[in-house]
């Protein structure tokens, strides 16, 4: 699987969603506004815990969410720091280490056992979920939402590819 390709999108589709949510904010219902950051804070801190547990540096959060809504910029912060771990470290996890067991006791006491790989899969296919949530909030409340598709993603990196006519 190509993990580094795919973390370098999720990198870009969290700032392309960061970027609308934060010049529309003003305009959802506070509770709307605050479910947006909220979900968002969610994804990163299980980021957070994920990231600790494959590098086997202690754990920064108790739970799958903090107590306190953090501001717009600490939300970006946040992200931005744990999608530069994530796109460093899948374009130079070796093979071996990618299939590492790691086990760990999820926030909520049970107790989980992953490879290294199913652990990035796990945090790509879980932020995307709620990326999706984040940009349906902005959605209806009528506001812009990102186009933050993979295929434009790799169009817009490859811009080539996107004009490379098809023969049907």
């Amino acid at each position: 699987m190509q993990f580094a390709k795919a973390f370098q999108y999720k990198k870009w589709a969290n700032s392309e969603l960061l970027d609308i949510g934060e010049r529309q904010l003003h305009l959802l219902p506070e509770s709307d506004a605050v479910f947006f950051i909220r979900i968002l804070n969610h994804t990163t801190v299980v980021d957070s815990l994920f990231i600790s547990r494959m590098s086997g540096t202690p754990e920064l959060y108790s739970a799958d969410n903090t107590l306190e809504t953090p501001t717009y910029s600490e939300l970006k912060e946040r992200i931005e720091k744990n999608d530069s771990w994530l796109v460093h470290f899948s374009a130079t996890a070796a093979p071996e280490i990618l299939a590492k067991n790691i086990a760990f006791k999820f926030t909520d006491g049970d107790y989980g056992k992953l490879s290294v790989e199913e652990t990035m899969i796990h945090l790509l296919t879980h932020g995307s979920n709620h990326r999706g949530m984040a940009s349906r909030t902005l959605a209806s409340n009528g506001l812009e939402r990102p186009k933050d598709t993979f295929t434009r993603y790799l169009h817009e990196i490859e811009p080539a590819a996107a004009k490379t006519e098809c023969n049907t």
